[in-house]
């Protein structure tokens, strides 16, 4: 018998990814999903097309949910607001979206206890980060250990960071004394009450909280998916804007890496229940936006057109996961390359130009 999943939010690129890797292993995929994000609908047909049940509903709307199936071997829950400027503009939408919208789908696994995987965001740490000292270099930023004020930094923020990036024990909470983003904060809430169901309900949960993640079937906007975003805009003619100096340094992790991590913790969810992973490329798969710039440059072409903007609020200068203890417990760790990737993307787009 066909073991049968739910991929909310399963129309956005992660999902695609994950929906048609699951397909190829013999799942019984049901996606819902919205679909009011732009290029959902090109996904969908993708996804329709390869014998996958689209369901569209809201994750804010419990009698939507009611719509899926009863019986599960899984639920992987993407559905979010995905971006900081919008959660800045609307933060109710946010709130609803990205916290109530986590409990209502927890509640439809509770029923059955059926496993569940969330995918939260290293946007769940605070600004705090900065207080790691960083070298500055011609095309990055690179964190400066030897120069930390153990007086400044506090004993629980050095507890989750080391040479390899940051970990799971890294504090979410700053005491308030730096910001988050209302998107941090509501993927932080839906976050907890992961943990909370595991521990309260026994319902089996696992939680990635996700550095930066492209791929194919991606259409980035400058608030969400700027790997993407970069490509396009580099194709297209069309200038970039880009906050801060671009120095900083993000870890980044293909889509079809993520797709077998998520599959993996499934079949695996008695060995990795109640456990929450950071996720990303790792210090082996990093860029700077200055790097990326100049490898796109190096394409030849007309070069990028840039336009240099204030930092944001909450921006961290360098995000780098520790995924050691992921490796430990499953052995994954990403297979694409940075470079690798983003040639991916790009001859993906080349042949639609």
């Amino acid at each position: 018998m066909k073991r049968t999943i739910v991929i909310t939010g399963g129309c956005g690129f992660i999902g695609t990814n994950i929906s048609l890797e699951a397909k190829k292993r013999g799942y019984n995929v049901v996606v819902f999903d919205s679909l009011i994000r732009p290029h959902t609908e090109e996904n969908a047909k993708i996804l329709k097309n390869s014998g996958i049940e689209i369901i569209r509903g809201d994750i804010r709307s419990k009698e939507d949910l009611a719509r899926l199936p009863k019986e599960l071997n899984g639920i992987i829950h993407l559905a979010a607001n995905p971006g900081i400027p919008w959660s800045i503009k609307w933060p109710d939408f946010d709130f609803e979206t990205n916290a109530q919208g986590t409990i209502n789908i927890l509640e439809h696994a509770k029923k059955n206890l059926t496993p569940f995987i969330y995918a939260s965001t290293n946007k769940i740490y605070s600004e705090e980060i900065n207080l790691i000292p960083v070298r500055e270099e011609s095309t990055r930023y690179s964190w400066d250990f030897k120069k930390i004020n153990k007086k400044r930094v506090r004993k629980a923020l050095l507890e989750g960071i080391t040479e390899k990036g940051i970990n799971e024990n890294f504090p979410m909470d700053s005491s308030g004394n730096f910001p988050h983003s209302p998107y941090g904060v509501s993927k932080a809430t839906g976050d907890l009450y992961c943990q909370e169901y595991f521990h309260i309900y026994g319902l089996p949960t696992v939680v990635n909280r996700m550095s930066c993640v492209y791929g194919l079937y991606q259409k980035g906007v400058e608030d969400q998916g700027w790997l993407d975003w970069f490509v396009r805009a580099k194709i297209n003619d069309q200038p970039l804007n880009i906050y801060g100096d671009g120095k900083q340094v993000r870890d980044c992790v293909f889509g079809s890496d993520i797709a077998e991590l998520y599959l993996l913790e499934l079949e695996n969810i008695n060995k990795v229940q109640g456990k929450v992973f950071n996720i990303g490329g790792g210090i082996n798969h990093t860029l700077s936006l200055v790097e990326t710039i100049d490898y796109l440059n190096n394409k030849g072409g007309k070069k990028l057109k840039l336009n240099h903007k204030s930092w944001r609020v909450a921006d961290q200068k360098i995000y780098i996961s520790d995924i050691s203890k992921v490796k430990k417990n499953l052995g994954w760790e990403p297979k694409i390359r940075v470079f690798e990737g983003i040639d991916k993307i790009w001859n993906q787009y080349k042949k639609i130009s």
